[in-house]
This record gives C-alpha cells, sequence and structure tokens, in this order.
C-alpha cells in the first residue's frame, strides 16, 4: 500500500489507516520520554562551535509524490513552528522508509539536562515474530511491525524528546545562524533512534555487557572489532567487551553499511571514557564531522551545523537490520543462458534474473511486454522468441499494479548473430536473380515487406543494395 501525504499541515485532526495525511495532534500531557530505559540513547549533545555547514535533503525528494510509509505523530506542548520543522523531517524519513504499518511517533516538548538537545528511543521491543530474519533477538518496534506487516503493540513506536530551553532554529533551509541548533536535523537523528538505530551494550566497572535480559537487538549483529571479531562473540559481562566497548575502534560489518562509506567498515562511536546511552549506538564524530555525508547519527550536533539527509552509512545501516530503504524498486539484472539462433525461426531465448523490492502485492511483472507471475526477489525470468540480429537489446521492467516502478536496463545482453541468410528471400540458399526479382516486385513497400533486408519496415535502395553485394554467393548458416 502507498500513501500520499500533505506535508506540514498545521489543523488539529486525525489521521486513520490509507488517508492523506500524514500527522495526528494532541496537545494534551504526555509521560516523559524514554518509557523504556533499556533503549533510549542518553541524548543529542549540543556543541557550541559554530559549524556553519549545510547537507540538504536528497533533490530526489518530491513533497507530493507518494509515499511507502505513513507516519501519525502525537505532539505534547509543541510550539507550532517546531511542528512545522517536525513535520519536515518526518516527510523526508517518510521518502526513504518502507512500511504497510503507519509509524506512530509522540513528540513531548519539556526541559532536559543542561548541553542535551533531544533524546529518542523505542517504546517496545518485540523478538520472535514472523518475518525478524534472527531469532530471540529484539527489534525496534516500528522495525519489528514493518517486517511482521502488522501492528505488535497498541501504543506509540518511538517518543522524541526536545529539550524547550534550547537555542533552536526552526527554519526549513538549512541556514541555521550561529549560536543555534537546527531542529530538523536533531529530529531526524532521534527519529533514527526510535526505528531502530539503537544496540543493546552497556559498561559497569571495566565489564561489557549485551542484551536485555540477555537477549540482543538487531543492532548488536552487524557490530564488530577493529579484529572484524563480532561483538557477539565476545564473552558477554567480561573484561574483554569492555575494552572493547571503550577501545574506539568499533565498526559496522553489514554488507549495505559498508556500501555506504565506499566499502570500508562505518565507525561507531567508542570513546575511552563509556557515555551510557552515547557510546556505541552513534557513528564516530571525528570520522563523521560536521558537512560530511555520514554526520547526521554522531553522538553530538554543532551550532549552525544542519543536515537534512539521513546519509548512506545511516540508511544502508538500517537496511541491514532489516528496513528497506526506498520503496518500490529494480535492483539490478543478472544474466542466464541465451540459447543458439534457431535456424528454422530466426529466433533465440535469453534466460534473466531480475532483483527488486517492495513489489506490489497484486499484479505481475511486465519484460519487454511478456507478463510473468511475480514471486520473490530474485527472480528468474526466461523471455522467449527474440529475433537474432546481432545487435544489443534493453530490458524494460515494470509492475503492472504500479506502473511508477520500472526500470530500463540499457544493453542488457547481445543478441547472437542471425543464423539465417538475409539476401536469400526466395530461399534456395544462393543470392541469385530470383531474389533481386523478389525485392524489385516488392520495392517501395512500408509495412510488412517481404523485401526487407535490413530490418527497417521498409523495401528501399538499401536493401537492393544489400541483395547486389551479396549476388552469386551462397548463404553461410
Amino acid at each position: 500500500m502507498r500513501f500520499r501525504f500533505a506535508p506540514y499541515l498545521l489543523l488539529v485532526v486525525a489521521s486513520f489507516w490509507g488517508q492523506s495525511l500524514h500527522a495526528q495532534r494532541y496537545f494534551g500531557a504526555l509521560e516523559s520520554s524514554c518509557p523504556h530505559a533499556h533503549a533510549c540513547n542518553a541524548g543529542l549533545k549540543a556543541l557550541e562551535a559554530n559549524a556553519f555547514s549545510y547537507t540538504p535533503p536528497p533533490a530526489w525528494i518530491d513533497a507530493n509524490a507518494e509515499r511507502d510509509a505513513a507516519f501519525v505523530v502525537t505532539y505534547a506542548n509543541f510550539p507550532t513552528e517546531a511542528m512545522l520543522a517536525f513535520d519536515f523531517a518526518v516527510d523526508i524519513w517518510s521518502a526513504f522508509l518502507t512500511s504497510d504499518v503507519p509509524i506512530h511517533i509522540q513528540a513531548t516538548w519539556e526541559s532536559l539536562a543542561l548541553g542535551t538537545l533531544a533524546q529518542a528511543g523505542p517504546n517496545s521491543l518485540h523478538e520472535n515474530f514472523q518475518g525478524a530474519a534472527f531469532s530471540d533477538t529484539y527489534y525496534a518496534a516500528a522495525l519489528a511491525n514493518a517486517l511482521n506487516g502488522t501492528d505488535l503493540s497498541p501504543q506509540s513506536d518511538l517518543t522524541c524528546s526536545f529539550n524547550s530551553t534550547s537555542n533552536w532554529y526552526f527554519g526549513l533551509d538549512g541556514q541555521t545562524p550561529a549560536g543555534h541548533y537546527d531542529f530538523i536535523t536533531a529530529a531526524l537523528h532521534e527519529i533514527g533512534h526510535g526505528l531502530g538505530f539503537i544496540g543493546s551494550a552497556y559498561f559497569i566497572n571495566g565489564f561489557g555487557f549485551l542484551g536485555t535480559a540477555n537477549t540482543p537487538y538487531v543492532y548488536d549483529f552487524y557490530t564488530e572489532t577493529a579484529d572484524s571479531i563480532a561483538l557477539l562473540d565476545v564473552a558477554n559481562g567480561s573484561s574483554a567487551l569492555g575494552n572493547a566497548l571503550t577501545s574506539d575502534q568499533l565498526y559496522w560489518s553489514g554488507i549495505n553499511g559498508l556500501e555506504g562509506v565506499g566499502g570500508s567498515r562505518p565507525r561507531l562511536h567508542a570513546p575511552s571514557n563509556y557515555d551510557a546511552g552515547s557510546s556505541y549506538s552513534h557513528l564516530n564524530e571525528t570520522t563523521y564531522p560536521a558537512g560530511n555525508a555520514n554526520a547526521l547519527m554522531t553522538p553530538a550536533l554543532n551550532a549552525a551545523e544542519s543536515n537534512h539527509n539521513p546519509g548512506p552509512a545511516m540508511l544502508g545501516m538500517l537496511e541491514d537490520m532489516g528496513w528497506i530503504i526506498g520503496g518500490c524498486a529494480w535492483t539490478g539484472i543478472a544474466l542466464g543462458t541465451q540459447t543458439a539462433c534457431n535456424d528454422a525461426s530466426g529466433t533465440y531465448n535469453q534466460a534473466i534474473t531480475l532483483s527488486y523490492q517492495a513489489a506490489p502485492t497484486t499484479g505481475l511483472i511486465q519484460v519487454n511486454g511478456g507478463l510473468y507471475l511475480p514471486t520473490e526477489s530474485p527472480q528468474t525470468i526466461n523471455i522467449t522468441g527474440l529475433q537474432a540480429d546481432g545487435l544489443p537489446v534493453n530490458i524494460q521492467a515494470q509492475f503492472t499494479a504500479e506502473s511508477t516502478c520500472n526500470v530500463v536496463f540499457e544493453h542488457a545482453f547481445v543478441a547472437p548473430a542471425p543464423c539465417y541468410c538475409l539476401t536469400d528471400l526466395s530461399g534456395n540458399g544462393l543470392t541469385e536473380v530470383q531474389d533481386v526479382l523478389i525485392l524489385l516486385a516488392d520495392f517501395g513497400c512500408f509495412i510488412d515487406c517481404a523485401g526487407d533486408i535490413t530490418g527497417d519496415g521498409a523495401s528501399t535502395i538499401a536493401d537492393v543494395l544489400m541483395v547486389l553485394s551479396a549476388f552469386g554467393q551462397p548463404c553461410s548458416l
């Protein structure tokens, strides 16, 4: 199911499944943020140094385009300008995510600790549900719902709380002035934590631990040391794990996260002085400073630093954990067996394997005009009756139920050379007078022409020249 929203609305209205509005606002009192302390971060820290940097949202985001995820936001004590900025951040996230279950957010406006801009976390965790890639593993509520396809808990999925005393900039343009903190950047950051960018590590008196009641989070499966030792393979409750958590050398091992930083490993925040709630569940500030494409999920925000893009590392990490990023899309093509040219028909068959994500649940796959039942990605399709002409072949694929989800793989493969004699119009194995007569009788034809040798549909002087150039020669099959 796809959704279309009207961004930045200020009305207090109800938002129901499948309707167009993405935010539901209530202004009653809510309990303090982070009701589940085991799954909360200690807060986005404010750095006083002005960065004067701005990373804009991706240019492809269209505010009026359909979305594959809907958000329902319940606001408490929020000023109007803060709601507008939060709506902007929500719409950015909705352009990336896919979920058939609306994502419910509690957003609170309250006084937080000095130097803390905001904090957030999932309101519930789920394990051993249908759709989970790992058993006995906790998933943040919004991710669990997306993987399962149903709402696994009645309450809001995540809570984001913002410091009412911070010197916020609520503009949508990213031009944060000196001494101010960009609210949209903070909102994107905190929503990211609530979506599942959070691990279960904690540190006590030199000993490191993973898991809530010994149950790890899906995030934990992708964390490792500089020597590529998975943290889940290090003894739980050990000084070795404690040393790793304070080594300043922790990394992400998931393949999509690696692709997000160009093939290396995303570096995590793991300072020598363990910072509860901040260590481990952020990217490294030194590696990804203000202005870097991956700066959003570092533990601190500079004044005059604006980042309106989740960044390739974070998006890849969320994808490793199970989120479908980018909605319905064709992600690749691989070639299978190509048959030889059939002498009788001049055709051949080509097997291709198509990869896709977030396919619609109804309809068919259309490939170069042919229709096929979707199975699961990657899907192998055998295209039959292709004309052997030795030319490159484009592959055009789309879902009939979602025509906007389409792709053209240009020059996907090359057809085999013709296996029949183009200039032997009579079929006697020679190019001779009889072929010339057939062509002349058909000369000037423009539709379904018997004398069309060049393949342009017509019998023209070009066809005559081809016959004359091959005149007197036998066909070589």
